[in-house]
């Protein structure tokens, strides 16, 4: 049984037959759904949808964030839509090895046209923690000096990530922050991005690093 609700005129959703009409941000789309394939997944193609799904396990932790601070919504693509692109471009399928490569420095969890952080020294003091140090460059600017930081942290061999938000100001020039205890003796790769006092515009992010936790 097919449904269309509403007019195209006044802004379509539902489908019928193998038809999908839908409005995405004021914008009608009219698809066709694929069929169920019964043909067993290639190699290639299974790479293809664990990258996709270890895409999706590394973003969760930010989702919220980058929808909202990963750059600006263009025509159909979302903020969301941008960091995936990022993460799926630097999540490099290797056929030969049938396996990921994931390229750590080159990832971006937040895009925005704030003053970007400029980090200078990255260590793990003490068992499970990480402290990350970085420049003011401020300027002497009273509101750029009360940006707050924002950390993400990937560890190898983990999917997921841990985002740390308003750990402190870019005038305290560091910040010390607990990982669990399943991350000690691994290797983390540590992002910082600022956010204004408001909470309304952020900075490109910078990749700080990698360090084995203690």
């Amino acid at each position: 049984m097919s449904k269309l609700d509403d007019s195209l005129l006044s802004g379509s959703r539902g489908r019928t037959g193998r038809l999908v009409v839908a409005n995405v941000n004021g914008i009608e789309i009219l698809k066709v759904r694929p069929r169920k394939s019964k043909k067993e997944l290639s190699l290639k193609q299974e790479l293809v949808q664990e990258r996709m799904k270890n895409c999706y396990i590394f973003l969760e932790s930010y989702k919220a964030y980058a929808c909202q601070f990963f750059g600006n919504h263009v025509g159909l693509q979302s903020q969301f839509n941008q960091a995936m692109a990022n993460l799926m471009g630097n999540f490099q399928l290797d056929y030969d090895a049938q396996q990921i490569n994931i390229l750590y420095p080159k990832i971006q969890f937040s895009k925005g046209p704030l003053l970007a952080p400029i980090a200078t020294a990255i260590s793990s003091p003490a068992a499970q923690q990480i402290k990350v140090e970085w420049y003011n460059n401020a300027g002497g600017n009273r509101n750029r000096e009360a940006d707050q930081i924002q950390i993400l942290c990937a560890i190898e061999e983990q999917q997921d990530t841990i985002l740390f938000q308003n750990q402190a100001q870019r005038s305290d020039l560091e910040a010390t922050f607990t990982l669990p205890p399943t991350a000690s003796g691994k290797t983390a790769h540590i992002y910082i991005a600022f956010l204004d006092g408001t909470g309304t515009i952020a900075s490109n992010s910078s990749y700080v690093g990698q360090i084995t936790v203690l």
